[in-house]
């Protein structure tokens, strides 16, 4: 009878032990689940997020590309205004001499040629 007790405390020990472990088990299940479906939410966040800084980087780049060449059209700007202030800085007037006077355009016409070349493109 001693050796009957013996065994059924050592069988009821070894079930509760076994409960535990089984108990433990399920939560270690339950909590990898939980721990999947966070995985699979912080991915999916992790590639919106990498689609809106890739959608910034292409925007960022398009504006750098925009600013160079608004500043590269400034520079070509500031090259043709400084070419015509040395062309205006050495040029020397005279009068008309009389064939000329004749023979070219008035002056309300040269005026307006002159207004017309002068405006912006």
């Amino acid at each position: 009878m001693r050796v009957f007790v013996l065994v059924l405390i050592g069988v009821l020990v070894i079930g509760g032990a076994f409960a535990v472990q089984h108990m433990r088990l399920q939560r270690a299940k339950s909590s990898i689940a939980l721990l999947e479906k966070d995985l699979a939410a912080a991915r999916k966040e992790a590639a919106a997020w990498k689609l809106t800084a890739d959608q910034a980087r292409a925007g960022q780049t398009a504006l750098a590309g925009q600013a160079q060449a608004c500043l590269d059209r400034e520079s070509a700007a500031q090259a043709d205004a400084d070419q015509w202030q040395a062309i205006l800085t050495e040029m020397r007037t005279r009068d008309l001499s009389d064939a000329e006077k004749t023979g070219v355009p008035d002056d309300a016409t040269r005026r307006a040629l002159l207004t017309d070349l002068d405006r912006p493109l």
